[in-house]
């Protein structure tokens, strides 16, 4: 997953965007979200202004998407066969706003600029016909919208038909994240974010990230409203550093079970794996035995026990045969979120690191460990067989 950023130049100063773009650079941002037909003057003016903003983002790595409409090309002397003014100007991607929806799309596509055109991921109909009439689908891309107003957004399973169909494509998906800072702006005058879907409106970045990264669909993760804080920067970064691992990385007995495990569904094993990296409140009195196998880093569920609970056997057969012992909890039912260790009252799964999703009986077999954050429950449902999860101390 690629990350970017947006920057609004009819509300900010050049000084302001180029401290912004500098920050973002420092944490590995590289694509830049930013609205070409909202900048008034003339054409000169325009391509000018745009000209100094790409040289800008260009140095320092950024890959520039600017929102179009087909009624801004007729006023900057652009169509869908020639598009050398929004080469002049630096852009690499142009969002179409509103699509022509008939043969001239696939003539845009195939732009011999090669600037990359994107659309709105509900245009499902568009870019399917559009591809029917011989558009290249690696110069298309797609991007969610984004909701200023509190409650109109939709939920993910709205949209998760629409990534399914453009990921079965191989066209990228990009989702918007929603800064938490107080008074952050968008193109209009509204600060109650500028998230994609609802349930991220209200929760930190991170936890927006991790949910994006279980979905399995997205390649860019973008700040939608300015000005994200460094705060939220150093989160984003530490997500992606504990989500995304080379298995190069891995030691010759982890990478070999790894292999097994994508072996047993019919897939190799890839050069990287992502891990959700789940926030957790830990129980006191947990040992140092039970800690070593919480942070193992690689636990992940065969898809056969998600039920009751994900389900780590990882933990069980990469550990030391160390004794668990059964420490009493006063708890009769163990809860959604509750993370729990198999203990030495079932010898057999002793050291199985288990995500509790519906009401258990404590039945003294495990020890509870902590509790994942509440925020983060709405990523359980993602969790599919061979999605790697790892724990960090909330």
């Amino acid at each position: 997953m690629k990350l970017g950023l947006s920057v609004y130049p009819e509300q900010e100063s050049t000084q302001q965007i180029e401290a912004y773009l500098k920050t973002g650079a420092e944490y590995g941002f590289d694509h830049v979200f930013t609205s070409i037909f909202s900048v008034d003057g003339t054409k000169e003016e325009i391509v000018s202004y745009f000209r100094n903003l790409t040289d800008m983002a260009h140095r320092l790595g950024y890959m520039v998407d600017g929102d179009v409409n087909t009624w801004f090309f007729e006023k900057i002397g652009a169509s869908c066969s020639n598009l050398s003014v929004f080469k002049e100007m630096g852009i690499d991607i142009l969002r179409m706003d509103g699509p022509y929806g008939d043969e001239r799309d696939a003539i845009l596509i195939n732009n011999p600029e090669g600037i990359g055109i994107e659309y709105n991921t509900s245009m499902i109909r568009v870019v399917d016909h559009a591809i029917e009439n011989g558009a290249n689908v690696k110069n298309i891309s797609t991007c969610h919208n984004f909701y200023p107003q509190r409650y109109t957004a939709p939920c993910f399973d709205q949209i998760r038909p629409m990534n399914d169909h453009f990921h079965k494509l191989g066209i990228p998906v990009a989702m918007f994240l929603n800064s938490q800072v107080c008074g952050t702006h968008g193109p209009w005058p509204v600060s109650d974010g500028l998230p994609t879907i609802e349930e991220h409106r209200n929760v930190p970045v991170e936890v927006q990230l991790k949910h994006m990264l279980a979905m399995k669909t997205i390649d860019l993760a973008l700040f939608g409203n300015a000005f994200a804080d460094r705060a939220e920067f150093e989160a984003v970064k530490k997500v992606m550093d504990r989500a995304v691992v080379s298995t190069d990385s891995l030691d010759e007995n982890m990478k070999e079970m790894a292999r097994s495990m994508y072996a047993m569904h019919g897939r190799p094993l890839p050069k990287e794996m992502v891990r959700i990296p789940f926030s957790i409140h830990l129980e006191d009195g947990v040992s140092n035995v039970e800690k070593e196998r919480l942070y193992f880093g690689y636990h992940a569920d065969l898809g056969d026990c998600l039920n009751y609970m994900i389900r780590s056997r990882l933990s069980r057969m990469a550990g030391k045969k160390e004794t668990i012992v059964p420490r009493p909890c006063e708890k009769k039912r163990f809860e959604r979120g509750d993370v729990l260790i198999v203990n030495d009252n079932c010898k057999h799964y002793a050291g199985e690191i288990q995500i509790v999703l519906k009401p258990m009986e404590n039945d003294g077999q495990r020890n509870l460990l902590g509790h994942i954050d509440e925020k983060e429950h709405m990523i359980f449902d993602l969790i599919e067989a061979m999605d790697f999860f790892t724990f960090i101390e909330a």
